[in-house]
C-alpha cells in the first residue's frame, strides 16, 4: 500500500481495506491486523526524541502493558518503537524519522494475538518515494 499525500509505502497482509486516506491520518486493516498512521510535521525531529514520542504517544493510549522497546532501521527510515497490549489486543507504537524530508511518521500496528508476524511485517516494511 502507499500513502501518497506523504510519499511512503508498506506491506500489508491479504484483505486489507483503507478506511482512512487523508493528510491528517492513514488508517487500514482485516480482521487480524489494524494500522494507523499519522503524520508528525517537525523538522526540528531528531532520532534522540524518538523514543520520548513513543513513550508519549504509549501513555497517551494508555496501554498496561509496554513489554519491550528499541531503535530501528527500516529502510531509509529511523526509528523507535515499543510493543504493548491492552485489554487483550497488542499493538507496536513506532516513530520513524524520514532523512529526506520533515515528514516524520508515529505508526501504530494492533493485532489479534496471533498475528504478530503479520503487524511486525507492515512496521518493518516502511519506505519513502
Amino acid at each position: 500500500m502507499t500513502w501518497d499525500t506523504h510519499g511512503v509505502g508498506f506491506k500489508v497482509p491479504r484483505g486489507f481495506v483503507v478506511e482512512t486516506n487523508n493528510a491528517e491520518e492513514f488508517s487500514a486493516g482485516n480482521d487480524n491486523v489494524y494500522v494507523t498512521i499519522a503524520p508528525i510535521q517537525d523538522e526540528n525531529l531528531s532520532k534522540d526524541d524518538l523514543a520520548e514520542v513513543v513513550a508519549a504517544m504509549v501513555k497517551e493510549m494508555d496501554y498496561d502493558l509496554v513489554t519491550d522497546g528499541d531503535e530501528v532501521d527500516v529502510n531509509n527510515f529511523t526509528g523507535y518503537y515499543v510493543r504493548g497490549s491492552k485489554d487483550g489486543a497488542n499493538a507496536v507504537v513506532m516513530a520513524l524519522l524520514d532523512p529526506e524530508s520533515a515528514t516524520n511518521l508515529i505508526v501504530v500496528a494492533i493485532y489479534s494475538g496471533d498475528h504478530e508476524a503479520d503487524a511486525l511485517m507492515t512496521v518493518n516494511s516502511f519506505y519513502s518515494y
